[in-house]
């Protein structure tokens, strides 16, 4: 819960690079792509909403406190969950660790 902030703001922060990163490009692939870069955009919608339907899992009315429960028990998610929550506890370990011989 406490991460909750941090994350708003890398979300913001990544939302706000790219639409500037598209703001420049736009004018210069409109030149070259002329109507392909409605089928550009186009493709990127599609692979978005591939996406989402395979691969985010339906939150509604699941409590935050639940999600974990979620994320394990999806098909793609939740070998990689646990692969990402072990190499976390592994780089927490290494970090007291490291701590500890420093002191």
């Amino acid at each position: 819960m406490e991460i909750r902030s941090a994350g708003q703001s890398i979300n913001v922060s990544v939302n706000m690079f790219f639409t500037f990163v598209i703001g420049q490009l736009f004018l210069s692939m409109l030149c070259h792509m002329k109507f392909g870069l409605f089928f550009f955009f186009g493709g990127w919608v599609l692979l978005m909403t591939l996406f989402v339907y395979f691969f985010v899992p339906e939150t509604r009315n699941v409590p935050i406190e639940e999600m974990n429960r979620v994320w394990k028990a999806h098909w793609f998610w939740g070998n990689t969950f646990q692969m990402m929550l072990l190499v976390l506890v592994t780089r927490v370990v290494i970090m007291m660790l490291d701590c500890n011989l420093q002191a």
